[in-house]
């Protein structure tokens, strides 16, 4: 098995997974649950902060953090899908939302094979 795979989270998005999990992690449980540096988490929460996605806050010693889910539900990097298009069709597509309309230009197929793929705009990306 090759030591690099494909992964369709990003680090930041497996940051933001441990902080709603874990909001009292310190820095060093975070880089390590995402399997990244100290220096690549921090970097990660200051710009999800500077987003304000992610709001921290002092309590002793520790930190805590928070997430702004209306603002991250609605945060659009890249693409021209917001976060919250892209849970909703990956809810949709898992099957746990029955009869979920899709975002524009996305449709789930069933393939002869019996096997499900997404159409994105028409282009099949199996």
């Amino acid at each position: 098995m090759p030591a690099h795979r494909w992964g369709l989270l990003t680090n930041h998005a497996l940051v933001l997974v441990h902080v709603v999990e874990n909001p009292r992690s310190t820095l060093r449980e975070i880089a390590d649950a995402v399997g990244i540096t100290d220096r690549a988490a921090l970097s990660i929460l200051r710009a999800l902060e500077e987003d304000l996605i992610v709001a921290r806050r002092k309590d002793g010693r520790r930190n805590v953090y928070t997430v702004d889910v209306d603002a991250l539900m609605e945060f659009r990097s890249y693409g021209r899908y917001s976060i919250g298009q892209i849970a909703s069709a990956l809810l949709a597509l898992a099957g746990r939302i029955p009869e979920f309309q899709l975002p524009p230009g996305l449709q789930v197929v069933d393939t002869d094979a019996g096997r499900r793929t997404t159409i994105i705009d028409g282009l099949p990306n199996v």
